[in-house]
């Protein structure tokens, strides 16, 4: 009796319904020996629903079982179909005996053609880059069907293809990411010493090489954040869920876990639009991060790098639009030279 996930995944291939990640899960199943019984089973059931439409042999299931573990030639089955008789099923007369056909041819090749078809592919991948400049944003389809929005100054680097049990990709820089659900290939995002690893849900994360912290905020679902760089005594990973967030500090080599207000993490969503919203945020956490996404060199007096700030701008909006207000909420001044901007401040407002 074939497993569900065999009979899932059959099915869908059968059916043209597969994504490239079903057809390589089908493929390894099928290349286990202990699954050759499943298999047959499987193939009989499909001809048992063309019966009265295609005069197959009664042993065709063992034919093309005993092809594919390569006991006979390829079958080239001739397939009669009885004339004047064309009801419509889920799958057609000739989709039906072409599909016998070419399961079997494709299986063989697979098993036996003296290379791993999953090494071939393998080969063929190719990593794919991904990256932003200053002020400019793309949105992004991963093969599994993910979606990732990437800010300014970031560069993922992703497969053409995921093999294996998970799915990977690395960040540097900025992204929000919806993950496709697939609880048996877990989605491992790598930026600098850093790894979150996820089944599903929907975060972003901030892991600019410049910044001395890696950020992660969950806004559905749940992560797994682990150092890969760290030592035996020290914490090295830290599970955070929605409205949570978890910074990495790289100085201390540690994490911190934060609840997020009822605001903060729901805002991240608007990241997806390009609009990026600060509320009570350190002054200097803001500044680190308007020169990632503008390019800019932006200094800050010392005496006010910790006053608490609010606010929100698109990264098409002009930067000396964007500090303007930010410099008189902290009772400041701002004073630009060609590229670079000095916000002076004598001490956070009361």
């Amino acid at each position: 009796m074939p497993s569900s996930r065999l009979a899932y995944l059959f099915h869908k291939y059968i059916n043209k319904e597969y994504t490239p990640m079903d057809k390589e899960e089908l493929m390894r199943l099928v290349k286990q020996e202990d699954n050759d019984e499943a298999v047959k089973s499987l193939i009989n059931s499909m001809i048992a629903e063309t019966h009265g439409e295609m005069e197959l042999p009664v042993d065709s299931g063992e034919t093309i079982l005993q092809s594919i573990l390569g006991k006979e030639d390829n079958p080239g089955m001739y397939i009669p179909v009885a004339s004047k008789r064309y009801r419509l099923r889920r799958i057609s007369i000739a989709a039906a005996s072409v599909i016998v056909c070419m399961l079997a041819a494709y299986l063989v090749n697979y098993k036996f053609d003296g290379k791993d078809e999953l090494a071939k592919q393998v080969e063929n991948t190719q990593t794919i880059e991904v990256n932003t400049g200053t002020a400019q944003r793309k949105t992004i389809q991963l093969p599994d069907g993910t979606q990732v929005w990437l800010s300014p100054s970031t560069l993922l680097e992703y497969p053409s293809v995921f093999e294996g049990d998970t799915r990977e990709v690395k960040l540097s820089g900025e992204a929000f990411f919806e993950v496709a659900h697939d609880a048996s290939h877990p989605f491992i995002i790598t930026s600098d010493n850093i790894q979150t690893k996820v089944l599903g849900t929907s975060f972003n994360i901030q892991a600019y090489h410049n910044q001395k912290n890696i950020a992660v905020m969950v806004v559905t679902g749940k992560v797994k954040i682990s150092n890969l760089g760290a030592l035996k005594n020290k914490t090295d990973n830290i599970e955070i869920a929605a409205n949570q967030k978890a910074v990495f500090d790289k100085n201390t080599d540690r994490f911190i876990k934060e609840d997020a207000d009822t605001v903060a993490a729901p805002n991240m969503l608007k990241r997806k639009k390009g609009e990026f919203v600060y509320k009570n945020e350190r002054l200097q956490k803001l500044i680190d991060d308007l020169q990632e996404y503008f390019g800019a060199d932006i200094q800050v007096a010392e005496a006010i790098k910790e006053c608490k700030v609010t606010a929100n701008f698109y990264v098409t909006d002009d930067l000396q639009g964007i500090l303007e207000p930010v410099a008189i909420a902290v009772n400041g001044s701002l004073r630009k030279n060609n590229n670079e901007f000095l916000i002076n401040g004598k001490g956070c407002p009361e």
